[in-house]
């Protein structure tokens, strides 16, 4: 086995890591349904900029307040391979949505929880029960039917696409990518602390937000003029602070698909302050993810 040692066991899988996991994919929900807002007004570069280094700024009083935890080996080479990682994701992730159409590449971020029951077995030793692997796989199925509602050619017109569209290849790319940095995420929180690791996390991204080509019209997000700008932040921070929590109680394979959950957050954005229309269609993909985080939440 290639996991790494010194992980806790699970006896501490207590149901509190369910309650910072639906926070979490609240928060992430609320963060994102304002971002849908200020895109009207920015470009993608200026909301992830602003996203990183505001959120960067609710979160650096964290480690003032529960301290600073003494850091060993493990936890430098987690947090060394979490961040170029991390950053290809971004860069294959913003390459996927500008070549292809986002109801043809965004349904195979779905698939991280299935890239999970590998990775996370390599990497952490972590195994699945039965109930688990059925709420897991009624999670990624709901999830992409909810992100493929818009698709007039069909259900399988994002599997068609993989073909011909580089996009949604590139995307399920950044998917797998994902499953590999929930479980360095995992061991650096581990070997230091959730709410350290938030704030270390938001310096990574907030240095890389800061090499990030300015454009013409860009210095206006700084006059902070925007409240949604600041608010969206927030909701980030805290997302992040609730995904650290959650990371360190409970099984990477178990919290992440559950974080899923923050679609179903979402299609109720949709409809409530946007008035997107189809949620009949979506029914079905929300029953099946709410089914299987029963599951998982259950789950021994």
């Amino acid at each position: 086995m290639l996991y790494w040692q010194g992980l806790p066991k699970e006896g501490i899988h207590t149901s509190m890591w369910i309650i910072y996991t639906l926070l979490t994919a609240f928060l992430l929900a609320s963060s994102d349904a304002i971002t849908k807002d200020l895109l009207t007004r920015y470009s993608p570069w200026q909301v992830i900029r602003a996203r990183f280094l505001l959120a960067l700024v609710f979160l650096v009083p964290l480690p003032f307040i529960y301290g600073f935890p003494t850091l060993d080996t493990t936890f430098w080479l987690a947090a060394g391979a979490d961040l170029p990682l991390e950053i290809l994701a971004l860069l294959l992730y913003l390459k996927a949505i500008d070549v292809s159409p986002l109801s043809l590449s965004l349904p195979f971020l779905s698939f991280t929880p299935l890239f999970l029951l590998l990775t996370s077995r390599i990497m952490l030793g972590e195994h699945v029960s039965t109930q688990a692997l059925i709420g897991i796989l009624a999670m990624v199925a709901g999830s992409y039917l909810l992100q493929v509602g818009r698709v007039r050619e069909g259900l399988v017109e994002p599997i068609k696409a993989l073909i011909r569209e580089r996009g949604a290849m590139l995307m399920l790319g950044v998917a797998f990518i994902y499953s590999i940095t929930s479980n360095l995420g995992k061991v650096a929180i581990t070997h230091s602390s959730p709410q350290f690791f938030a704030t270390f996390f938001a310096l990574e991204m907030a240095l890389v937000a800061l090499v990030i080509p300015y454009h013409k019209g860009d210095k206006k997000v700084w006059k902070l003029k925007d409240k949604a700008m600041i608010l969206m932040a927030l909701f980030f921070a805290l997302h992040f602070l609730f995904h650290t929590l959650a990371l360190n109680l409970a099984r990477v394979s178990y919290m992440i698909p559950l974080k899923r959950t923050s679609i179903l957050f979402g299609v109720l954005y949709g409809r409530i302050l946007y008035k997107e229309e189809e949620i009949k269609e979506r029914l079905l993909g929300a029953s099946l993810m709410v089914a299987g985080a029963l599951l998982i939440s259950l789950a021994p």
